[in-house]
């Protein structure tokens, strides 16, 4: 029991769309004036690695599908917002999302068990346009990543008459240094591909994350896009435990003026 607990609350921590503002719509290569854009997405996402986020429960391997996770999902909440002013672009990235898994647990002495799962991840960064042309802009920067996860386990009361409630919640920051490609392929689509990587040991161990998607631009102000992203973390303090990758189709909509 303490096992499937454990991979509850990880897994479903992690269930999150966890990422960051590389999902943001680029604004184009030149411009009259500053640029702003806000974007809505959806991520699909599948979660794979280790963890333990209820210590002292033991780690526990992962391996959800998107489907596992969605099963016990509250809800979630994504968007992202852009400024750009000339080559730069200011960025900024928030994802909550919160599944609660439960169920009943064997003998008299507890009747049932739950575990609340709550993620928020934000993410702020700068970047620079070092190549603009008609085939592709090509942007560099930094951010930071902030990760706050805040798990709780409910036991409720059988024949022994008692209840037990234990939380557990874990926060860090990390530096990331990221880059962004746009390809335009001819009329409305585009390519885009970002990435970022981080932690550096000064919080996590390591992060990365990869972003791959096809745009299409239904007029001026708005753009269509999907693709695949994929995020890596691995975070170790004491007993707790973080190392999985997130990875899953992502589907967005971004509105520009």
């Amino acid at each position: 029991m303490r096992s499937v607990l454990a991979v509850a609350a990880v897994l479903l921590t992690c269930a999150s769309p966890r990422a960051a503002d590389l999902t943001s719509a680029p604004p184009p290569a030149s411009s009259d004036g500053p640029t702003f854009s806000f974007t809505g997405y959806g991520w699909a996402s599948a979660i794979d690695g280790r963890g333990s986020t209820l210590p002292p429960l033991p780690p526990t391997d992962l391996n959800l599908s998107f489907g596992d996770i969605l099963k016990d999902m509250n809800g979630a909440l994504m968007g992202s917002a852009e400024i750009s002013i000339e080559n730069w672009s200011f960025l900024a990235d928030a994802m909550l999302s919160q599944v609660t898994p439960g169920g009943s647990l064997p003998g008299p002495y507890f009747s049932s068990a739950e575990v609340r799962s709550r993620t928020l991840t934000l993410q702020g960064g700068v970047l620079y346009r070092i190549h603009a042309d008609e085939t592709f802009d090509l942007d560099v920067g930094a951010g930071l990543r902030f990760w706050d996860l805040d798990n709780k386990l409910k036991i409720s009361p059988g024949s022994l008459n008692r209840e037990i409630d234990y939380r557990q919640s874990e926060n860090w920051l990390d530096p990331v240094l990221a880059a962004r490609m746009t390809a335009r392929l001819g009329g409305p689509w585009s390519v885009t591909v970002a990435g970022d990587i981080g932690g550096f040991d000064l919080a996590s161990r390591l992060t990365w994350q990869a972003v791959g998607t096809v745009n299409y631009e239904w007029n001026k102000n708005w753009e269509f896009r999907t693709g695949y992203r994929a995020l890596y973390v691995d975070y170790r303090k004491d007993d707790f435990l973080y190392d999985t990758t997130m990875h899953g189709p992502i589907f967005a909509a971004a509105y520009r003026f």
